[in-house]
């Protein structure tokens, strides 16, 4: 595997949430590029970002690939999983309707205002 310009590291954030009835709702996505470079490069830089902030790190040597959860997947819902993750320069930019919405009431403590719909 070479190690081109060929690999980005997304902001990656996924909302966990319920219905009015209680039961699972589909997740909501939020997929950002947030830099652009070599694989070798963007794990290195992800790795030593994550370790000085004292976010959890996973990095699997055998791809390159480096995950850094910035707010880890909890056990129950509603919850909110956001993290770092070094990627092949194939992913596009792409967020769910109402995502910032959702996203900053379940963030800012007021879950009990998200719309059910």
């Amino acid at each position: 595997m070479g190690d081109t310009v060929s690999a980005e590291t997304n902001l990656l954030r996924r909302l966990f949430l319920l219905s009015e009835g209680g039961r699972r709702r589909p997740v909501k996505r939020s997929t950002e590029r947030v830099d652009l470079g070599r694989p070798h490069q963007l794990a290195g830089r992800l790795i030593s970002v994550s370790e000085r902030h004292g976010v959890d790190v996973e990095h699997d040597p055998v791809y390159g690939r480096v995950r850094a959860w910035v707010r880890p997947r909890a056990k129950g819902r509603p919850m909110a999983e956001e993290l770092f993750a070094t990627a092949p320069a194939r992913v596009i930019n792409k967020q769910d309707k109402n995502f910032e919405q959702l996203w900053d009431a379940l963030i800012s403590g007021s879950a009990a205002q998200l719309p059910l719909v």
